[in-house]
C-alpha cells in the first residue's frame, strides 16, 4: 500500500525496544512516477511501542480506541503540534485561537509549523511529525486515493473555496488578452488550475490557450507577479487586495460568481484516523477551541481587535483588511459556524474538480471516504 515505506523504518535497538521513526519527506508531493514519493527520510521524532502495533496504527488498520459520543475535556495541559501552509487571512482563526485563549481553555497548546504549501502539510501529518494541519482537500484526496493514506477531514473549517481573484498586469484588462500569457498557480494538480479552469472557459479560454507556471503559496505568487515573471495570478486574501491597491487588474473573481458553496468546500482541520480514534478528547477541544474563534470573529465588535491580531502576522495594511473583512466576514462567510460539520455535496464537488482537471481517474471516488463528522458533531454536542 505504501511502496516505499521500509526506507523509512528503522530497527532501532536500545534496551531492547524497536522503534518506528517518523518521517520527512524533501521531495516534492507530487513526483512524476507518482505519489507519494516516500523517500528521503530523516527522523524527526521516535515513536516506542513494537513495530508491528506502530506500522498497523500508521495505516489506519489498529482501531486504538473505542467510538466516543461525548466530549471529556483534558485534565492536564496536552501540547499539539499544528502545521499551516502560512500566514493569510485564512489564517485568522488559529491565531485568534492562539492569541484569545481558547486552546488554552481546552487544556490545549498548539504549536504551529509553517511548510509553505498544502501538499507538505499532508507529509507532515502521514510523518507524525505533527498531529493536526490545514492541508487542502484537494490534496488529501490525492494522497488517499493515490496510497491509500489514513488522511480525513474531521471539520469543515472553510465552507467555500476561498475567495480567489485573478489579478493581472496592469496592460491586461480582459479574459482575451491573457491568451498565449503565463499565469501562476498553485501547482500542476492544485485546485488552484481548477479554479482558473472555471474562471477562464467561461470567458472564451480553451485550456490550451495559457500556461502555466507554479507556486504554492498566494504570497508567492504575488512576488512573481510584481516581478514580472507571469502576466497573471491567482491570489487569495489579503494578496488579491494589496494587488489591486497596487494598480493590477481584476479580471474576475471565483466566488460566488463561479462555484456556490454547496458545490465545492474548501477545507479544513486534517489530521489520522488512527491518531483521531487514540485522542478523541484532544481533537474535539480543537475543533471546540476554533470554532469559539469563529464565533469571536463573527462579533462585529471584534473587528478592530482582529485587525490587531491579524496585522504584524501577515503584514496587513488597514486598507486591505477592511476590503477583506467585508467580503469573507460581513457578506460572505468563509468559516463555519459550530464544530464544521461536513456537507456532503460540498466534499464531493472537490472529488469531482480532481477528475476534470485530471489529477484522478474517473469515476469520481464517494465524498464520505474523506470526511468523519463524529468529533465535528461532538463537539457541537458539548456547546461551544
Amino acid at each position: 500500500m505504501f511502496p516505499k515505506i521500509a526506507t523509512c523504518i528503522s530497527d532501532w535497538r536500545g534496551e531492547n525496544a524497536l522503534h518506528l521513526k517518523a518521517m520527512t519527506f524533501r521531495e516534492s508531493i507530487f513526483p512524476r512516477e507518482g505519489w507519494p514519493a516516500l523517500r528521503a527520510c530523516s527522523v524527526r521524532r521516535t515513536l516506542k511501542g513494537s513495530v508491528g502495533f506502530a506500522l498497523a496504527a500508521w495505516l489506519g488498520v489498529v482501531s486504538t480506541a473505542s467510538a466516543q459520543t461525548a466530549y471529556e475535556r483534558l485534565t492536564h495541559e496536552v501540547e499539539l503540534k499544528y502545521a499551516g501552509t502560512g500566514m493569510s487571512f485564512s489564517t485568522a482563526p488559529l491565531l485568534v485561537a492562539i492569541t484569545k485563549g481558547f486552546f488554552q481553555a481546552e487544556n490545549l497548546k498548539i504549536d504551529l509549523v509553517v511548510t509553505g504549501q498544502s501538499a507538505s502539510v499532508c507529509q507532515q501529518l502521514l510523518a507524525r511529525a505533527v498531529e493536526i494541519g490545514e492541508c487542502s482537500l484537494n490534496d488529501v484526496m490525492q494522497i488517499v486515493q493515490m496510497s491509500g493514506a489514513p488522511l480525513f477531514m474531521a471539520s469543515n473549517q472553510v465552507v467555500a473555496a476561498l475567495n480567489y481573484g485573478m489579478m493581472a498586469k496592469p496592460a491586461i484588462k480582459t479574459w482575451t488578452d491573457l491568451k498565449g500569457k503565463t499565469i501562476i498557480v498553485g501547482g500542476p494538480k492544485d485546485n488552484t488550475v481548477f479554479f482558473t479552469r472555471v474562471m477562464a472557459r467561461p470567458n472564451g479560454l480553451a485550456d490550451s490557450d495559457y500556461q502555466f507556471q507554479y507556486a504554492g503559496a498566494s504570497g508567492a505568487r504575488f512576488a512573481a507577479l510584481k516581478s514580472g515573471a507571469v502576466d497573471a495570478a491567482i491570489l487569495t486574501d489579503p494578496f488579491d487586495s494589496e494587488a489591486e491597491i497596487g494598480g493590477y487588474v481584476r479580471l474576475d473573481d471565483l466566488r460566488p460568481k463561479y462555484l456556490p458553496t454547496s458545490k465545492y468546500t474548501s477545507g479544513g482541520l486534517i489530521t489520522t484516523r488512527d491518531w483521531a480514534k487514540a485522542h478523541p478528547n484532544e481533537l474535539v477541544g480543537v475543533i471546540r477551541g476554533f470554532g469559539k474563534a469563529f464565533a469571536w470573529i463573527y462579533d462585529p465588535a471584534n473587528k478592530d481587535e482582529l485587525f490587531e491580531i491579524l496585522r504584524p502576522k501577515i503584514n496587513l495594511t488597514r486598507e486591505a483588511f477592511e476590503r477583506t473583512y467585508a467580503r469573507n466576514v460581513v457578506r460572505e462567510r468563509m468559516w463555519a459556524t459550530g464544530g464544521g460539520i461536513a456537507v456532503d455535496s460540498a466534499v464531493q464537488g472537490v472529488a469531482d474538480s480532481l477528475v476534470d482537471i485530471g489529477a484522478l481517474p474517473k469515476p469520481a471516488p464517494p465524498a464520505n471516504k474523506f470526511y468523519d463528522n463524529t468529533w465535528a458533531a461532538i463537539a457541537e454536542k458539548s456547546g461551544i
